[in-house]
C-alpha cells in the first residue's frame, strides 16, 4: 500500500498565450502519497527534491525544476506532487501525451488528488479529447470540498463548447464566472459561447468584462474587434484590434489583430 502524509496546500495559477483553460497547479497537497517499499530516508530526500523543484518552478528555472523532479522521482516513483508538477511542466512544453500520462499516474495512486484531475481535464481538452475530458472533470463538480470549482466549471464548459453542446457550455461557464468574478479567461470563453448562440449583445458584454478584468489579456480584444466589425462598428473595432496588437505583437493572436486593422 502507498503511504500518505499531511502537507499544506499551495495553489499557483498559470496564464499565458496558450492557456485559456485556467488550469491550476498545486505545489503541495493535503494528501502526499509515497510508493510501496520506499524507505523513510528516500521519502525524505524525495520530498526535499520536490520542494526545491517547486521553488525553481516558481522562479521559472525550468532546467533546475526538471533536475530536481528527476531526483524526487528516482527516490520515490509514486511521489504524487512531483508527478503532478512534471505533468504541468509538460503541458507548458506542449508534451500533452506525457502530461496526460503523469496526471493519470497521480490519480491511479491517489484518486482524491482533485487538482491533478482538473489538470488532466485541461490536458485532454488541449489534446482535442473533449468527451474524455468531460467525464474526467465531472467528479469535481460533485465534490463540495473542492476548493476551486470555478476552474472545473470553466474547463468542462469549454469542453462542451468544443463538442457544440452550447447550452451546457453556457451553463457551466456562467457558473464559473459567478463563482469567480475575476475569471477573465472564463468571461472570454463565455463571450465565444454567446457569439456562437447568436447573442451578440451578451457576447460583447462578456468580452468587455474580460478586457476590463485583465487589461493585459489580448484575446478578448481580438474577439471584441471581430464582433464589432461584423456589426459595422468600425471605429470601435479598430480600437479593439489596435489594443490587441499592442498587447501581444509577437503572438498569433496579435498578428491576427494587426491583419484585421
Amino acid at each position: 500500500m502507498s503511504r500518505c502524509v499531511a502537507n499544506i496546500a499551495v495553489e499557483r495559477g498559470m496564464r499565458g498565450a496558450g492557456w485559456r483553460l485556467g488550469a491550476l497547479l498545486v505545489v503541495l497537497v493535503a494528501s502526499a502519497c509515497s510508493g510501496p517499499g520506499v524507505s523513510d530516508e528516500d521519502r525524505a530526500k524525495a520530498d526535499y527534491s520536490f520542494r526545491l523543484a517547486s521553488n525553481y518552478y516558481a522562479d521559472r528555472n525550468m532546467a533546475m525544476t526538471q533536475r530536481e523532479l528527476h531526483n524526487a522521482l528516482q527516490r520515490d516513483p509514486e511521489h504524487v506532487q512531483a508527478l503532478n508538477l512534471r505533468g504541468f511542466m509538460r503541458m507548458g512544453l506542449k508534451d500533452l501525451s506525457g502530461a496526460i500520462a503523469d496526471f493519470q499516474a497521480v490519480l491511479r495512486i491517489d484518486p482524491n488528488f482533485q487538482e491533478s484531475r482538473n489538470n488532466l481535464g485541461s490536458a485532454l481538452i488541449a489534446s482535442g479529447r473533449y468527451d474524455e475530458a468531460i467525464e474526467v472533470l465531472k467528479p469535481l463538480l460533485e465534490d463540495p470540498l473542492y476548493p476551486t470549482p470555478a476552474f472545473a466549471h470553466g474547463n468542462i464548459g469549454w469542453a462542451y463548447f468544443q463538442v457544440q453542446d452550447l447550452s451546457s457550455a453556457r451553463r457551466h461557464i456562467e457558473m464559473a464566472v459567478f463563482l469567480n468574478p475575476r475569471f477573465c479567461v472564463g468571461f472570454n470563453n463565455l463571450g465565444q459561447v454567446h457569439k456562437a448562440i447568436g447573442n451578440r449583445r451578451d457576447a460583447i458584454s462578456a468580452f468587455e468584462k474580460a478586457a476590463r478584468t485583465c487589461p493585459q489579456y489580448a484575446e478578448p480584444f481580438y474577439h471584441l474587434g471581430v464582433i464589432l466589425q461584423e456589426a459595422g462598428e468600425m471605429e470601435r473595432a479598430e480600437e479593439a484590434f489596435r489594443k490587441c496588437a499592442e498587447l501581444a505583437p509577437e503572438t498569433t493572436i496579435g498578428r491576427r489583430c494587426s491583419v484585421r486593422r
